[in-house]
């Protein structure tokens, strides 16, 4: 065996052990970094939503978005968001808002039932990455 050959072999190798690292990494922040955008994007519409309210009428008290809660693993994830009081007399003009959210952050496979949102994200052939059920607490 002539050392030429041998090089380029470890060198091949090298490149395949880097390359499959990379590729593993790769899906493990794609994943993440929807399910950071999806976050801010609910987050934005809701406290957009909220802020409206104010403006809107001066005698509402102010209302914050205290935390928006990430569950679940794998295909299906609970998205709720947490306010400093009640919003239920609010709820549908907050979700209306968290879907315009959405939707102007690219999102397009949206079903709003009267409680709630649901986002189907990256529907192919292959299968559906995830779905999040959006609920306010």
């Amino acid at each position: 065996m002539d050392q030429r050959g041998q090089i380029s072999i470890e060198y091949i190798l090298l490149v395949a052990i880097v390359l499959v690292i990379v590729v593993v990494f790769g899906l493990v922040i794609t994943d993440q970094s929807e399910q950071n955008n999806v976050a801010s994007a609910v987050q934005l519409g809701a406290t957009n939503a909220t802020a409206n309210l104010v403006f809107g009428n001066n005698s509402q008290s102010p209302v914050k978005v205290t935390n928006v809660a990430m569950t679940g693993t794998g295909q299906n994830i609970s998205v709720v968001v947490h306010f400093s009081r009640s919003v239920a007399d609010q709820q549908p003009t907050i979700l209306a808002s968290i879907i315009q959210s959405l939707k102007s952050s690219g999102y397009n496979n949206i079903v709003n039932t009267t409680s709630s949102v649901t986002l189907t994200t990256s529907t192919t052939s292959s299968g559906t990455r995830h779905i999040y059920y959006i609920t306010l607490s």
